[in-house]
């Protein structure tokens, strides 16, 4: 059972309508938390800035804790601020070679959905461009300093996601050069999430459907862990829910079949950890789907296992979702990554050397097996 911080914590990441509903239940655990827990907890999530304010609301905040999201909000203010400098400047850059580009997450979604690009700290710029176009848009953004991206390349030419540049003399932050934006796409994003003609400006949004559709693929492609993304469909929702028109989702679905089980699985996961009306953005849940229901039910709001077994799970949930015909796929990108992949790894786990591919999928085998028991009756729990 979560403690009464992550029980705030959840509560308050949940929709106007759910946090109006759970007034009297998120007063009765104010009287319970330790600020200065609350406080260490947030931060150490990445939630202080964008669920601090919702917390002030419940009343009873000591003034540490008021000063720690003031700081918190402006820190990510003055951060977003740069970010979004950034981003612009090559927004505009792919422009003026006729390249269209969109940002994906960061300050410019906090801006629009919290209202102050301070709620949603960023560390990196995510801009997405046409997998045409993947090539010349990386020329373009290196005229800004940064170095050649060292990411592995597949036969068909793309990386797996994205393109890393990282800045030569360190100056400006990592951009991460995305063709689509999730692993069960490849025209998605292109289609719907791209202004039709370049944009030098970045002010093009997509469609409300189209723009919820994105929030749900990457709280799934992240594997419904912790609730910084949860706390985005949220906060989306609040402001513009009343855009969408009901059941909407469908028609992503029907467009793009290989979203079929990802779409439901985080629609439902969105509905219950924060509230996100299942019924009005999909319509009645399709009763057949025994595998995304398993994945939904592996969710973890309170993320408390090590990085490796986090990682496990993440996958565990890519191939409960997969669509048809694409096993193989997930073998490759989960158990039997290229060498230079599981070197990348390696180096984010503090190892001195890469596993070999045996000994990598010997090991994610053995945590898919610690994630499996989650699904056992009365072991599964979204507290």
């Amino acid at each position: 059972m979560a403690g009464p911080e992550q029980q705030l914590i959840r509560l308050c990441a949940g929709t106007a309508l759910r946090r109006r509903e759970m007034a009297a239940e998120g007063a009765r655990l104010v009287e319970m938390i330790s600020w200065q827990r609350l406080t260490a907890t947030l931060y150490q999530r990445r939630l202080l800035a964008t669920l601090g304010p919702r917390l002030i609301e419940f009343g009873g905040a000591n003034d540490g804790f008021r000063e720690a999201v003031d700081q918190a909000i402006s820190t990510g203010r003055r951060h977003g601020a740069f970010l979004q400098l950034v981003s612009l400047r090559a927004i505009a850059m792919l422009a003026e070679v006729g390249i269209s580009a969109t940002v994906l997450k960061g300050p410019l979604l906090g801006e629009a959905i919290y209202g102050d690009p301070g709620r949603r700290p960023s560390s990196d710029i995510d801009l997405l461009v046409s997998p045409e176009q993947l090539r010349a848009a990386v020329e373009v953004v290196q005229q800004l300093g940064f170095a050649a991206p060292v990411d592995h390349v597949y036969d068909d030419g793309l990386p797996l996601l994205h393109f890393v540049l990282v800045h030569e003399r360190g100056e400006l932050p990592a951009v991460e050069l995305h063709w689509r934006v999730h692993w069960y796409e490849r025209r998605f994003a292109t289609d719907r999430l791209l202004p039709p003609v370049p944009d030098p400006r970045g002010t093009w949004r997509p469609s409300p459907r189209d723009e919820l559709a994105s929030l749900l693929l990457f709280y799934a492609r992240d594997g419904f862990v912790d609730l910084r993304l949860a706390s985005d469909l949220s906060a989306w929702w609040d402001v513009r829910g009343e855009d969408l028109a009901p059941g909407a989702l469908n028609e992503v679905i029907s467009t793009y079949p290989g979203l079929a089980r990802v779409i439901p699985a985080a629609v439902h996961v969105a509905e219950k950890i924060v509230g996100l009306p299942g019924k009005e953005v999909l319509g009645p849940m399709p009763k057949s789907g025994l595998r995304w229901r398993a994945a939904a039910r592996l969710a973890n709001p309170h993320p408390q296992a090590s990085s490796s077994q986090l990682y496990a799970d993440i996958g565990l949930i890519d191939g409960l979702l997969a669509p048809r015909g694409s096993f193989g796929a997930f073998l490759r990108r989960n158990l039997m990554p290229p060498p230079e992949v599981r070197d990348q790894q390696a180096r984010h786990g503090a190892r001195r050397r890469a596993r070999s591919r045996l000994g990598r999928s010997a090991g994610v085998l053995a945590r898919y097996g610690l994630t499996v028991t989650r699904l056992l009756p009365g072991r599964a729990s979204s507290d």
